[in-house]
């Protein structure tokens, strides 16, 4: 991250530029590091115009966002754990997420939203689950993209767990209220819909 006179010591600055290229591909840069290449998967069935075909060659810019969480977490769960004297041997992350795309192909009076990302968090420890928890509420605290995700009001389930283990040690919601999540929603509308 860049520093700027104008803004006060404690502002990060990080510069992006994109070009676009024919139908769906964009190439996105910043100085001194390789593109990444963002595009729609070909043959994706979106309806009208027909030309908005993808040809699959690099990634889409919601998996670049997800990727982004991940990595911003992962980084923060790493100063966390040095400043907490927390210690593990490895850390792995899968993040899936389920986006209403009405919006954007079919039904243009709605807005494209996520209903809910799953972000489950793998860690490899031998510390006890409430040292896990204090990890985890500090890289809350303390993690760019989850607060963007937090403010933006998006529904999260972040299941934390001991690398190996089915059960998670513990989960967090956020903006998700008591009773079932949306994802479970989505699957019983899914089932009702086959249903008839």
């Amino acid at each position: 991250m860049e520093r700027d006179a104008r803004y006060p010591d404690y502002i990060g600055i990080s510069d992006v530029s994109t070009t676009s290229f024919e139908q769906m591909r964009v190439e996105g840069y910043f100085e001194g590091q390789p593109s990444l290449m963002f595009d729609e998967p070909e043959g994706f069935d979106i309806g009208d115009p027909p030309e908005l075909q993808g040809r699959s060659r690099g990634w889409t810019p919601v998996h670049a966002q997800l990727c982004a969480l991940a990595s911003c977490t992962s980084i923060t769960i790493t100063v966390v754990a040095r400043d907490q004297g927390f210690r593990y041997q490895d850390l792995r992350t899968d993040i899936r997420s389920l986006i209403d795309i009405r919006g954007f192909f079919f039904d243009l009076h709605l807005q494209p939203k996520y209903e809910q990302i799953n972000f489950d968090l793998f860690v490899k420890t031998r510390e006890k689950t409430e040292r896990v928890k204090e990890l985890a509420r500090e890289t809350d605290r303390r993690c760019p993209q989850i607060g963007l995700f937090r403010m933006a009001k998006i529904p999260m389930v972040m299941s934390w767990y001991r690398e190996g283990s089915k059960r998670p040690l513990f989960v967090d919601r956020f903006h998700i209220g008591r009773g079932r999540t949306p994802e479970e929603r989505l699957i019983e509308k899914r089932k009702k819909a086959d249903a008839t």
